[in-house]
């Protein structure tokens, strides 16, 4: 009796054992479930507190406004340039209405219908090369060019279809190619490329407004407006009289460059000369031997090898370069909109210097191609290559707002990813302490 008894016992306690393994298996299985709901809805919860707590869907929001705005101010600068387009177009067809009636009233018998159609296919196809090309500025046609003075040091081609030019003026396109020239003081590493002041042609060039370079033997490389047979260069300091001003160039060298990166240089003229005369002259000439060779050149490099006083920095104020050209920029009269731009801008240069020096678009080649020195002097006199505008304090204001957006994000980001990692690891100290 007693064996069957603990026999008994033995198997209760069986039993039990398997039946409380059966229960904490099934416990734990039901741990396992709650946990995996649980953190699962902890990550959702992580997650939907986090997008509130950095404000992060604010944050897209205002990406996309900030967006939205930079896309409608580059649709508003092309509509302006539209507008400019059609105005351009508009007073072109008025100008061949005009151009046909004259020629109606003086030759009645020899117009006819094909001159007025080749008439109108030329004009047809300046306005689609400058559809095609709208990184050209649109008005460029309507500018007013100053009238390139030539002087009696440069012979006239015989040839009444070849045109004589300074191909260096900055009104008609020319620029200097810092990239390609010595390092100057108008190109700092932050700030804007003021070195087109050496361009600009005018009878008394400014002694503050000038491409100058402490490097030794500097070298100037510029793009000529037009393709060109050079014949001549000259130069000319700011006014001086008696003596030329230390800094000044006293000998340089003027090279053609053959392909656009200036590895094949050839010589055009050698030991040009910049010194004082009996007459005082300031715009003095060097001239460029005749070749064949030479009928197409589009880019100058100068190279000073000497300057008064030989001090360390070299000063050019206006330099110019003279060739023959089959295409010279038409000299138009003064539009009302030019008129209009220059009475705007010297109002505001009396008047509103803080909305003239910050907003307004006046830099040198607007003033000059407008012809605005006449009425407003100064204007002139203090101009700049890159101004400062709307356009520019606009462009500032994006890049700044992008700046500080992308540290914000950077910033939460970071946060993010730390509270993540602290919460992982509170997690697994927790999972092991309740195993």
């Amino acid at each position: 009796m007693d064996k069957t008894s603990f026999e008994r016992d033995s198997e209760s306690a069986y039993g039990s054992e398997v039946s409380s393994n059966a229960t904490f298996k099934l416990q734990k299985d039901r741990f396992q479930i709650e946990e995996s709901t649980t953190k699962k809805e902890i990550w959702y919860e992580w997650i939907r507190n986090r997008l509130r707590h950095y404000m992060i869907l604010e944050l897209l929001f205002s990406i996309c406004l900030v967006l939205i705005l930079w896309k409608q101010y580059h649709i508003s600068s092309q509509n302006d340039k539209t507008i400019e387009l059609i105005s351009s177009i508009q007073s072109e067809f008025r100008n061949f209405k005009l151009d046909i009636e004259s020629n109606r009233a003086s030759k009645p018998t020899d117009f006819n219908e094909n001159t007025g159609n080749k008439k109108l296919e030329e004009l047809v196809e300046e306005v689609m090369k400058d559809i095609k090309n709208p990184s050209i500025e649109r008005n460029q046609k309507s500018k007013e060019y100053p009238k390139q003075v030539i002087p009696n040091e440069v012979n006239s081609s015989p040839n009444n279809s070849v045109f004589l030019i300074n191909a260096a003026s900055l009104i008609l396109g020319a620029t200097v190619d810092s990239s390609r020239s010595s390092n100057s003081d108008n190109n700092p590493f932050f700030g804007r490329d003021q070195s087109g002041y050496v361009l600009i042609d005018r009878s008394n060039p400014p002694s503050d407004k000038a491409w100058c370079s402490n490097e030794e033997n500097p070298i100037l490389t510029i793009d000529l407006a037009k393709y060109i047979r050079p014949i001549s260069v000259s130069y000319q300091h700011s006014k001086w009289s008696g003596i030329v001003p230390d800094g000044a160039p006293s000998r340089y060298d003027v090279l053609a460059c053959l392909d656009y990166y200036c590895n094949n240089l050839e010589p055009l003229a050698t030991n040009c000369e910049y010194k004082a005369t009996s007459d005082n002259k300031k715009e003095q000439f060097c001239s460029i031997p005749f070749n064949k060779n030479h009928s197409s050149i589009g880019k100058i490099q100068f190279h000073f090898r000497q300057n008064h006083g030989n001090v360390m920095k070299t000063c050019a104020h206006s330099i110019r370069v003279y060739g023959e050209t089959k295409e010279v920029p038409k000299v138009k009269e003064r539009t009302l909109k030019q008129a209009e731009t220059c009475s705007e801008l010297t109002y505001d240069y009396h008047h509103k210097s803080w909305t003239y020096n910050m907003l307004d678009y006046k830099n040198c080649t607007i003033l000059y191609s407008n012809d605005c020195c006449t009425e407003c002097p100064e204007c002139c006199d203090e101009c700049l290559i890159q101004d400062t505008n709307w356009s520019t304090i606009g462009n500032s204001c994006l890049i700044l707002i992008s700046i500080l957006l992308a540290l914000f994000v950077g910033l939460i980001i970071y946060c993010a990813v730390q509270e993540a990692i602290e919460d992982a690891n509170e997690m697994i100290r927790l999972k092991n302490e309740l195993k």
